[in-house]
């Protein structure tokens, strides 16, 4: 396996953290490859080859073809299957980049992979870019041709929503570790009000959103600490009950922290990586 990613052209950089390009040998075994793990963004990938998907939720197989698709947030992980040689090449976008983007509630979209075309509108133009993107092989082409259609899918508004932004930033600088009442006192909102805008425009709530970041922040302390104890990891993070935090742990990652952590996976790495990034403001707008 192999995995690469670039910040993207500063103009997209309010919405999105990154562009990243995996490929997949054929693999040699039936098992499935844990994809996507919760870290509440967002995905716009490019596949050009017949691969299988399912989340963690489910027990029903999804056939992808060739093309372009949309991953909702994932409240657990998405492992995907081929046959042969895979290419997959990703747009990640920040939890608050389509609130403005997307009229229908995006947590209609947790847990699924759904072609593109059936979220956005588009045109002749943006199809044959999608072809081309899936099939090129050299990389600086094909971030010049998402470039050109990110432009596209964006051109009706570069606006973002400032107020779910800075409440999201609130969450992420805490490491997820927070009460929810804070939010309430902090901006000014009532509980009903800041739940239903979350679950409408980042498509999770708000306690979801702190539990899967304060989950991420798990990862990053292991990663970093790899000899602590996974008990202090878990005081560290916030947690005083040894019981809480396998809870939350198992609901996130639908394992528990002991035998996630036995587990070998570059993928992991992967997630690390990127959460390490996020948590030290790597993704922030690039400014020209």
């Amino acid at each position: 396996m192999e995995y690469k990613e670039t910040l993207p052209d500063h103009l997209f950089s309010h919405h999105i953290e990154s562009y990243w390009h995996i490929f997949f040998e054929k693999q040699p075994t039936e098992d499935a490859l844990e994809m996507f793990l919760p870290t509440c963004t967002f995905n716009i990938i490019f596949i050009d080859s017949h691969s299988i998907v399912r989340s963690s939720l489910h027990t029903k197989w999804k056939r992808l073809n060739p093309g372009a698709y949309f991953i909702g947030q994932t409240n657990t992980s998405l492992s995907f299957k081929s046959k042969r040689a895979v290419n997959i090449t990703g747009v990640r976008f920040k939890p608050f980049a389509f609130a403005n983007l997307i009229k229908n509630p995006l947590i209609n979209f947790n847990d699924t992979i759904v072609n593109l075309e059936n979220i956005f509108s588009l045109d002749n133009i943006a199809h044959l870019l999608i072809q081309r993107i899936s099939i090129e092989s050299k990389t600086v082409i094909q971030e010049q041709l998402i470039n050109e259609f990110i432009n596209g899918l964006l051109s009706k508004t570069m606006s973002v929503d400032e107020s779910l932004r800075a409440q999201l930033n609130f969450i992420m600088f805490r490491h997820g570790s927070i009460q929810i009442s804070e939010l309430f006192k902090e901006f000014n909102v009532s509980k009903v009000t800041l739940h239903k805008h979350f679950v409408n425009k980042v498509g999770l709530s708000p306690k979801k959103v702190s539990q899967i970041w304060r989950m991420n922040r798990i990862l990053q302390l292991r990663e970093e600490f790899p000899n602590m104890s996974l008990t202090s990891i878990g005081l560290e993070a916030g947690f005083y009950d040894q019981a809480h935090f396998i809870k939350d742990f198992n609901a996130i990652f639908n394992i528990t922290p002991f035998k996630f952590f036995a587990q070998k996976s570059n993928l992991v790495e992967i997630a690390n990586l990127n959460i390490t990034k996020r948590f030290t403001n790597q993704y922030d707008p690039i400014i020209s």
